[in-house]
């Protein structure tokens, strides 16, 4: 583990999934994990194992090495938490390619990625492709201690200086840098990760970058949403490896101006490419819910805050799931709290606005949320459990599984997030003395019990980590119950636009914003939010679209979708109370057969319409203006913003059962709410 760290790094090869969290995983390898052909070019090729040929003009020359790096991770993590020895060896067949194939100096990937005098090589970027591999080349070496991945990683990071590192996502290297230097002990790396990141510039006006400054200033940032997730890791590892405080006071607070100014409900920051505020009816692109899940692992496992653990949570059990398929083979680029039509020309965001972005399909125009999808649930298993810093098991998330530490092994029998009652049940050849820590989650304010082999102990307070010392015996349980009562949550306001979209909107002031009176109200469970799944009928999208550059699924079995909604979907909360009623099996909450724990809340039905999405504060950033949309029919075609002053429709008070977000895929998740005015 990192020096500087208060917890050591995850246990991916000893953790299994369990319960309905291996029911989720086994469904991910039939789904897109296991069938490239489905995603597409550049999946369906070789990976990393071999030279993948370009497909016309699309995108930079590392584009394609980018987009399988993510998918390689993702199948082999997951191969390693299920052991699905087919995802396995498809994983590590490009990770050995790349080792037997470095270059003479020591390159690492296709010469497209770093030979200057044969291909165009971008400024900045010509390390991230094996920025994203190098997290499958660690998941290897976690689960091998194969020797040639830290060997060959130190000969590649040494060939760059602290100029080129310290280029736009060039930076992000140093999360690879400082694991290979715990590794190698090479204080040369070291050197270069800090002196890149102090001469840290930003060269990509579309993306933008973190540097110091930005992290140690009160200003919001407007940047490329993946950027940011990426890039705010960038300083809290620096800590975790020299102890420096300053470090520590960057990470924190460039994460803390993320979360007051960009995340929205489920826990993911909003992001349609780029942050511009927490607005509700924006959503997030797919690559953020893993990218801000990743770097937000490295804050729990260096802080030891247990406050990053119920982020960490809420953006998994929410956003991820509420990003794909009820089947995992589908997902959305784009995913939104409210999302009530979901076809091949309803994306209502900014970027691509009128396009496939929103729809559910296998094959996407920018390719990237294809492959990250693939890595959110691995990664999240592989964290579940970590170690303190004398190698004892720590809880660190919440789920179905299992953890073998070597002198014991730990079953959580649990149905959680859908359930507050977790069993810890440990299986030990002989007694021994250790310590066992485990947290109670901050949303959990009052009511937390733990029982030692049925005995009471006093819990620790929300949002903290507590330890348990003693002798552990074989049988030995520790039962934590965490009573899950429903929230209803006011979203505050705070709609910021980039100072580049000023001229655009002609507002005299940045701090200018187009504002709705009021956010809505959310309905949330434990960890989980609790939307209203709208019926709909789904219908298949077999048209290949112009912006698809005639990639298509080669699955007969994964196609893509258009959802519109068959069924009233406008509602307004009338009351805050709820009634929560749960089935025999807890923990079938995101499978076709939804939820087993269902909310039952009191709602208006409310003058509220699918729109044309055509007015000023929608259409500020958006490339196809009126004119280009002129002959398309736009009515009814787009999910409506929140009523600023909802006009309750003739009719009685009607009851209406909420599921879990991720277990709905058209959805009203974020509500209008009339219960101050109600009758």
């Amino acid at each position: 583990m990192a020096p500087y760290a208060k917890f050591g790094d995850g246990m991916l090869s000893k953790t299994r999934p369990a319960g309905w969290l291996m029911r989720a995983c086994r469904m991910q390898a039939d789904g897109l994990s296991g069938h490239p052909e489905a995603l597409s070019y550049p999946y369906d090729s070789c990976l990393w194992a071999g030279s993948i040929p370009r497909m016309g003009k699309h995108g930079a020359g590392w584009w394609r090495y980018e987009q399988t790096a993510y998918y390689t991770d993702g199948i082999l993590r997951l191969g390693y938490a299920t052991g699905d020895e087919a995802l396995i060896k498809k994983g590590e067949a490009g990770i050995d390619y790349t080792l037997d194939h470095a270059s003479k100096k020591g390159y690492l990937g296709d010469e497209c990625l770093w030979n200057r005098k044969k291909h165009k090589v971008d400024r900045g970027m010509e390390m991230w492709p094996m920025v994203v591999f190098f997290r499958a080349m660690k998941a290897k070496y976690d689960a091998t201690g194969d020797g040639r991945i830290p060997a060959a990683l130190a000969k590649y990071y040494r060939l760059y200086s602290s100029k080129a590192v310290s280029l736009s996502r060039n930076t992000i290297s140093v999360e690879g840098m400082l694991w290979t230097y715990g590794k190698t002990g090479d204080a040369k790396l070291l050197e270069l990760a800090e002196q890149s990141w102090l001469r840290k510039v930003a060269i990509n006006d579309w993306s933008g970058d973190i540097t110091p400054a930005k992290c140690e200033s009160d200003e919001p940032l407007f940047l490329h949403g993946a950027s940011y997730c990426e890039e705010l890791k960038i300083p809290l590892i620096l800590y975790a490896y020299t102890g420096k405080k300053e470090y520590l006071n960057q990470a924190v607070n460039v994460e803390r101006k993320l979360v007051r100014d960009h995340i929205l409900p489920d826990g993911c920051p909003e992001s349609t490419e780029h942050v511009r505020g927490n607005s509700v009816y924006w959503g997030h692109e797919t690559c953020d819910v893993s990218d801000y899940s990743w770097s937000l692992g490295y804050f729990l496992e260096t802080t030891g805050d247990a406050s990053y653990a119920d982020k960490i949570e809420r953006c998994v059990y929410n956003a991820a799931f509420g990003a794909v398929a009820d089947d995992f083979r589908s997902l959305q680029y784009f995913s939104n709290l409210n999302q009530f039509i979901c076809t091949s020309n309803s994306d209502h965001n900014p970027h691509k606005y009128g396009t496939t972005w929103m729809q559910y399909r296998p094959t996407h125009e920018t390719e990237c949320c294809a492959g990250q999808i693939n890595r959110i649930v691995p990664n999240f298993i592989s964290r579940m459990w970590l170690k303190d810093a004398e190698g004892r098991p720590v809880a660190a998330l919440y789920g179905p599984s299992k953890v073998d530490f070597g002198w014991a092994e730990i079953s959580e029998e649990t149905s959680y997030p859908f359930d507050g009652k977790i069993v810890f049940r440990f299986s030990i050849k002989e007694p021994r003395e250790s310590a066992f820590t485990y947290r109670v989650p901050g949303w959990c304010k009052k009511g937390a019990s733990v029982k030692v082999n049925g005995e009471s102990v006093s819990p620790a307070k929300p949002g903290a980590f507590a330890t348990i010392a003693r002798k552990f015996s074989d049988g030995d349980t520790i039962e934590l119950d965490f009573p899950m009562e429903v929230r209803f949550e006011e979203l505050p306001s705070r709609h910021l636009i980039d100072p580049l979209d000023v001229k655009t909107l002609g507002l005299k002031h940045p701090a200018q914003a187009f504002a709705n009176s009021s956010q809505g109200t959310v309905v949330y469970r434990g960890p989980l939010i609790y939307a209203y799944p709208i019926p709909f009928e789904r219908t298949e999208d077999a048209e290949i679209h112009a912006n698809m550059r005639g990639k298509k699924s080669a699955n007969p079995d994964f196609k893509c979708w258009n959802l519109r909604p068959a069924g009233p979907f406008n509602y307004a909360l009338a009351a805050h109370t709820a009634t929560v009623s749960c089935g025999a099996d807890a923990g079938d909450g995101f499978f076709k057969n939804p939820a087993a724990v269902k909310i039952r809340v009191p709602v208006r039905r409310i003058k509220w319409e699918l729109s044309d999405n055509l007015d000023k504060r929608t259409s500020y950033t958006i490339a196809r203006s009126k004119d280009e949309l002129k002959g398309e029919s736009v009515k009814d075609r787009f999910t409506p913003d929140l009523p600023e002053h909802p006009v309750v429709l003739p009719g009685e008070e009607e009851t209406i059962e909420l599921v879990p977000y991720g277990a709905a895929m058209l959805r009203l998740g974020v509500f209008p709410d009339i219960s101050k005015t109600s009758p």
